[in-house]
């Protein structure tokens, strides 16, 4: 009998070691092979307006070390803050470093998957540039599975704007205490077999928040927290990734939101600045609805249909999703919440009470006054149709809204500096002043109504004048003022 179990008590002593050890290593995934990579053979990086601007060229593994290398200091940083968020965590929750360690590696692991091997790659020649751990920057790239934040973005083109272009604005509400905008970088992706596109975001992250392709396309999301959510799936950052990389136009982009398994709520706009037309797509783990401009679909009776226009929140016009919501104050009407009633309601004012003659410094109004009050970490507009930039990053803990938004015309910036033609027009700060009422505003009966006012969802709709086109003069635009474009020391200029 003493045999027996000591038997036994060798063996089940055996089995934890081997799930021990099996855990570990499972936690604990192999990677692929450290590459020879000469940085500035393809690469190259500027100062713009002291933005650090990223050229990023070739394979995946030689972009991340090219990010690596030229964004070392901000890439170690990155991590630095990344770590102070947890002990952040810990002072809060409760929840000690290594157990949030630990929950971020199996999340990883879950999600791994669904994650393009090409992403992976790409994240180890950043660590093996920077010298950044691996891990910590899987981890990094998975905090959007585990957290959901409110934003807000919008989308008008043809009938609504001045010049008949798609402006896409978008404002990422993030914690702007953690000095995550001291990372803040522009990068200019050329990947080898898929679409060239710019990001506005952060040096440790290769996955995208905010930007938009060559082609035209641009992208924003907002978090919408669901009941209805799973680990297994594509973190959102490569979701949109994918999408600038891999989208030309908007019916591409939806076979890509139905086919690719989403994590936890999100809502999202895409743009497309060539057809004029956007989309939202409302996501769920294991749903997708999508609505376009004006849509008839929208039924829900705190929607806001306006003709050429899609603009979103946290709030599902889909009566499914929204019933697996738990944000804008679900399971009831979002009427009263933040969501609803600052951003939602905030963009639906704006775009119609400048109906018609929205141009970039109101798009950029209408952007900084639905901007989350202590939580915007950056905001960003694109005219999709030109391929042009706004971008504005939080300073000093304070809202990116209320900062200088600088200006970007990628069709220059993509080029070598002695190839531009424009040199002075990419890098002009925007300052544009917040109005509620100016001498542009549509008639009275293309305004938010009373009724919308008071939480009711009845919205007079901007009436068209038959096939009459509209008759727009164009102010004379000064002869911008040139600036220098500064290429780093020991970077030299590469002929493309």
């Amino acid at each position: 009998m003493l045999t027996i179990m000591k038997r036994t008590t060798v063996i089940l002593a055996g089995l934890l070691l081997v799930i021990s050890f099996g855990g570990f290593l499972w936690v604990n995934p192999g990677r692929g092979p450290r590459e020879e990579v000469n940085p500035t053979n393809k690469g190259w990086s500027e100062e713009v307006e002291g933005t650090l601007v990223l050229h990023l060229k070739g394979t995946p593994y030689e972009m991340g070390y090219q990010r690596g290398h030229f964004a070392k200091d901000k890439v170690l940083l990155s991590a630095s803050i990344f770590e102070g968020l947890l002990e952040q965590a810990k002072k809060e929750m409760g929840l000690p470093k290594f157990a949030a360690h630990l929950l971020l590696d199996i999340t990883y692991q879950v999600c791994a998957p669904f994650i393009p091997d090409r992403y992976k790659r790409e994240m180890e020649g950043l660590a093996d540039a920077s010298g950044c751990n691996l891990k910590m920057i899987r981890r990094s790239h998975v905090i959007s599975v585990l957290t959901e934040r409110g934003c807000s973005t919008f989308a008008v083109w043809g009938n609504a704007t001045a010049d008949g272009d798609l402006y896409h604005g978008r404002n990422f509400d993030w914690i702007t205490t953690a000095g995550l905008e001291d990372t803040a970088i522009l990068t200019l992706y050329e990947p080898d077999g898929f679409q060239k596109f710019a990001v506005a975001g952060y040096a440790g992250l290769i996955g995208v928040l905010s930007g938009m392709n060559m082609e035209g396309i641009s992208i924003s999301q907002i978090g919408a927290i669901t009941q209805d959510r799973s680990l297994r799936g594509l973190p959102l950052e490569f979701v949109l990734r994918r999408i600038l990389e891999e989208c030309t136009d908007l019916e591409e982009v939806t076979t890509l939101m139905q086919s690719v398994k989403h994590t936890v709520g999100f809502n999202y706009v895409v743009a497309d600045g060539d057809a004029h037309d956007a989309r939202a797509y409302e996501t769920t783990a294991n749903h997708i609805a999508i609505f376009g401009a004006n849509d008839p679909l929208e039924t829900v009776e705190y929607a806001i249909p306006i003709e050429d226009a899609v603009f979103r929140s946290d709030e599902a016009m889909d009566p499914v999703v929204r019933s697996l919501q738990r944000c804008a104050n679900a399971p009831n009407m979002p009427y009263g919440s933040n969501s609803y009633d600052h951003r939602y309601k905030g963009a639906a004012t704006g775009i119609l009470n400048n109906y018609g003659t929205i141009t970039s410094d109101i798009a950029l109004n209408i952007l900084k006054t639905t901007a989350m009050k202590n939580a915007n970490l950056h905001a960003v507009l694109a005219n999709s149709t030109k391929r042009e930039l706004w971008i504005a990053h939080a300073a000093n803990g304070e809202n990116a809204s209320l900062q200088p938004f600088i200006h970007y015309n990628l069709n220059q910036l993509f080029l070598q500096p002695n190839l531009r033609t424009v040199v002075e027009d990419f890098s002009t700060p925007v300052d544009a002043v917040v109005t509620e009422n100016n001498d542009n505003t549509v008639p009275p009966e293309q305004t938010v109504n009373k009724e919308v006012e008071e939480g009711k969802k009845d919205v007079e709709q901007p009436v068209e004048e038959g096939e009459q086109e509209k008759n727009i003069e164009k102010e004379e635009e000064p002869t911008p003022e040139k600036k220098e474009v500064t290429v780093k020391e020991g970077e030299p200029v590469i002929e493309p």
